[in-house]
């Protein structure tokens, strides 16, 4: 099925040359009989704002199933539990409910937080200072890096995630 279209308003900048914004309040396309320029502003038929016209024909008409809003809250919760929380709640919920669907049995995992000793935050302070608070351009002390970080018990990552995320309360 083909969609026509319409096209409206000009969007024209005409003074991006001088830096600012200016359009000239051509409010839609005319065709003229030399073929896609505007017969009113003379602009290019594409520096119009494109609307595509859909027929009724073409509009299908699908409904979505009714969630109540207690249904949404309860996925909305699920959703921060711990697995073995999600697991139990989920088998519950599929005894009280009828429809269960893939999407709300579909949770999203949150990340978990670095936590450094007194220790491994202080060594990882002096040692950032050693080195200048940045890790870029370091090729020469990557070994360096690497025996500090396994000597503290850290990853590379997290050092440098922890060196750029506190570089500015400490140098």
């Amino acid at each position: 099925m083909q969609s026509s279209c319409v096209y409206r308003e000009c969007m024209r900048n005409h003074a991006a040359k001088l830096g600012s914004y200016a359009i000239d309040g051509c409010r839609e396309y005319s065709q003229s009989v030399t073929g896609d320029l505007c017969a009113a502003c003379g602009c290019h038929r594409s520096y119009h704002r494109r609307v595509e016209v859909i027929s009724s024909a073409q509009i299908s008409h699908t409904r979505f199933p009714f969630m109540s809003l207690r249904r949404v809250k309860q996925l909305a919760r699920l959703k921060w539990k711990t697995a073995e929380q999600r697991k139990e709640d989920v088998n519950e919920e599929e005894e009280d409910t009828e429809e269960t669907s893939t999407e709300e049995k579909m949770t999203v995992q949150r990340r978990s937080k670095s936590k450094f000793t007194a220790e491994q935050r202080e060594a990882m302070k002096d040692f950032a200072a050693k080195i200048g608070w940045t890790l870029k351009d370091k090729r020469a002390i990557r070994e360096e890096i690497r025996v500090f970080c396994q000597g503290i018990g850290v990853t590379r990552y997290h050092f440098k995630t922890w060196v750029n995320n506190n570089k500015k309360f400490y140098h």
